[in-house]
């Protein structure tokens, strides 16, 4: 038997009853997706009045800005100059709303609006509820990508400085940039152009009354300090994941480039200064070593290179199936190999919902893990990476708790390293430097599916920049 309410959504027309329209949550969501702001009647319930609607058509502050006003989202936006300093004293001098409908402002009513206000919207037994913000125009640059690599931008003195390596075959005279910047700013050149960038290159923002003009200036990287290793010929060339993480490093680390492993092999990049190196390989992963060794010819011809360079002091970073590196440079016996694998060199797999997936830490005082953004509803042994509609790829080299390995405490005497975190497994461990000590030249291993780089689904970024984070402590860690 349907109920009254049942019969109004059944019926396709647009209204809700008042006790759904003033609850919370999903009731909120409902009465944006049915209610349209448009009249309807229920022949089920006479006392439901539904007969008007609760649109906003029009407000007005001081008598001269007039607000834009985005019905589907519910947002009611009114911009001010950018020297406009008197937002905590505004008045309302017009508010034209549906016939019939009742709100909590009135025309001139003085209001504070250096923080978003909610105009509440009433006619009958429907409610609605806008978001009211007051911004000042800004043309800020907020990222600067030249050819995928970031930028650094200098907001006091409108500077970008952006570190190119010399031997990545880029064309600065003929290259795309990619701005973005404040929500109304509009760039020129525009993003997603090309430009001449041997010389200083100017970009400009524009929001109504504010304008910011940039310079854009470029340095060729000689003698870099980290590298991102990979098979391909430039970054723009490797898979997916593998090139999120690869930029990541250029944009964030100083000095720090992309190196193919044919750069390595035939000299073709300096290593005199290097003092980090980040492999991270994304593919089926190897059950054995030996089936490593077999697939990745080039990594194992630049061996010796690498080799010399860890015994000099240089901190690695190997992810997902480049694990097994480690076994290479000498630093796990070759039998340790992790024991539990699986995933395919693919893009999708698990999407995570509105509780995604959480990571185990062995040590939350470890160095790798410091610096995170923390959700208040998790243990002090968990730390989270991912995001509601983030997908990542899962795939994962990592020691289950079987066989030879039992527990922690055996993985960590087989591989003569130290577990950092897993969850009924080890997935994360670090090895010892070369002269015996963890820490400065030592090596960190992230086998888990759950640290990942690029989604192929949208999502808003809450906790997935803790992944960059953690990359930036492994930095420190290994190489201070």
């Amino acid at each position: 038997m349907n109920t009254p309410i049942n019969n109004i959504v059944a019926s396709g027309k647009y209204c809700l009853r008042q006790y759904l329209l003033r609850g919370k949550g999903a009731g909120l969501l409902l009465l944006f997706a049915l209610c349209m702001l448009t009249a309807c009647s229920s022949d089920d319930d006479a006392s439901l009045n539904v007969s008007g609607s609760c649109l906003v058509e029009e407000l007005v502050l001081n008598n001269q800005y007039t607000a834009t006003i985005n019905l589907e989202k519910r947002l009611i936006k009114v911009k001010v100059p950018v020297t406009f300093n008197q937002k905590a004293d505004m008045q309302i001098t017009s508010l034209r709303t549906a016939p019939g409908a009742v709100t909590n402002f009135h025309v001139g009513d003085r209001l504070n609006f250096e923080s978003d206000k909610t105009l509440h919207v009433q006619n009958g037994d429907l409610v609605l509820d806008y978001q009211v913000s007051v911004r000042n125009d800004e043309a800020k640059m907020t990222l600067f990508l030249l050819g995928g690599v970031k930028g650094s931008i200098d907001q006091e003195n409108k500077t970008i400085k952006v570190a190119v390596n010399a031997k990545s075959g880029i064309d600065l005279s003929n290259v795309v940039f990619e701005v973005q910047g404040s929500e109304d700013a509009v760039c020129s050149p525009a993003s997603g152009t090309t430009g001449d960038f041997t010389q200083p290159f100017t970009i400009t923002l524009t929001d109504n009354t504010a304008t910011t003009t940039y310079t854009v200036y470029v340095t060729l990287i000689t003698d870099p300090v980290a590298l991102f290793v990979g098979e391909a010929e430039n970054e723009e060339m490797l898979n997916p994941e593998e090139k999120a993480a690869a930029k990541w490093l250029i944009g964030n680390i100083t000095d720090g480039v992309y190196a193919s492993w044919d750069d390595i092999i035939s000299d073709n990049i300096s290593l005199e200064k290097v003092k980090f190196v980040f492999f991270h390989r994304h593919c089926t992963p190897y059950g054995t070593y030996n089936g490593f060794v077999d697939a990745e010819k080039k990594a194992m011809t630049a061996l010796s290179k690498m080799k010399e360079l860890r015994d000099r002091g240089v901190g690695f970073v190997l992810q997902r199936s480049a694990v097994n590196y480690a076994i290479a440079l000498g630093a796990m016996p070759e039998d340790a190999f992790p024991n539990n694998v699986w995933g395919t060199d693919g893009e999708g797999s698990d999407l995570m919902g509105a509780d995604p997936w959480t990571y185990r830490v062995y040590d939350i005082n470890h160095p790798l893990w410091q610096n995170l953004k923390r959700s208040a509803t998790l243990g002090d042994d968990r730390i989270i990476t991912l995001d509601e509609g983030y997908t990542i790829c899962n795939t994962t080299s990592q020691y289950g708790f079987w066989g030879d390995y039992p527990n922690k405490e055996a993985v960590e005497a087989k591989t003569g390293g130290r577990a950092l975190g897993g969850d009924g497994n080890v997935s994360s461990w670090e090895l010892k430097a070369a002269d015996g000590n963890y820490g400065k030249g030592g090596i960190i291993c992230l086998g888990s599916g759950v640290l990942d780089w690029n989604s192929p689904t949208p999502y808003t970024s809450n906790y997935h920049d803790n992944m960059g984070q953690i990359l930036l402590n492994a930095y420190d860690y290994l190489t201070k």
